[in-house]
């Protein structure tokens, strides 16, 4: 296991890449930005050279995690990453298959990501993702928020300002909506618990579509 520890002075930018294997960042009050990284596969020689590569750099309040981009002819390595962030920090997270899972409270969220599920609990800042077929799942988006996903399911307990959500056939539902709500799906179901105030556009060829306004 390797593990870097670099004094902050507050939130921080941090941008990770890594292809494969799980990501969970942590935001908590913290005077330090700590990293941990192991193979994903004890025993896996890809993995642990995979580990050995990646580089892990933190300068003028930005953190680097970038892992090899699937350097073996079979497969890609898998990698356990856990980052420890201040409070409020803003993330950056690059993907191909690797779960991303953050928990604390992040100042801002943009993630790329081919087939990995996204699981976060509070964003205070705007929200950014792009999956093909990964789920995303949102407790509470502060700020606004935009998903294009192809066929991964997207849902948020609450969208605390504008929400743009455009899926080809994956499932749309947000439980409570303070803003304004833009949804677009081909085959998908879209679900609106609530719009609070704001206007409600909602598209679907084949899905159904559920909104309440309060």
């Amino acid at each position: 296991m390797a593990s870097w520890e670099f004094p902050t002075d507050g939130p921080i930018d941090l941008e990770v890449r890594l292809p494969a294997g799980n990501i969970t960042i942590i935001a908590e009050p913290t005077p330090t930005a700590t990293v941990t990284l192991l193979p994903q596969r004890p025993g896996s020689k890809r993995d642990e050279e995979a580990a050995d590569r990646a580089r892990v750099d933190f300068r003028n309040g930005r953190l680097f995690v970038i892992a090899p981009e699937r350097p073996w002819l079979r497969g890609s390595a898998a990698l356990e990453l856990t980052v420890l962030v201040p409070s409020e920090s803003a993330c950056t997270v690059v993907t191909a298959s690797a779960d991303i899972r953050c928990t604390g409270r992040l100042g801002g969220l943009k993630a790329r990501t081919a087939s990995g599920d996204l699981d976060v609990d509070v964003i205070n800042g705007p929200v950014v993702v792009s999956t093909a077929s990964g789920a995303v799942r949102l407790r509470d988006a502060a700020g606004p928020l935009r998903v294009h996903s192809a066929s991964g399911e997207v849902a948020a307990e609450r969208a605390g300002d504008e929400a743009t959500v455009q899926t080809a056939s994956g499932h749309v539902r947000i439980e409570n909506a303070c803003a304004s709500v833009r949804a677009r799906t081909a085959s998908g179901d879209v679900r609106i618990g609530a719009i609070s105030t704001g206007r409600g556009e909602i598209a679907t060829v084949s899905g159904d579509i559920g909104v309440m306004v309060v």
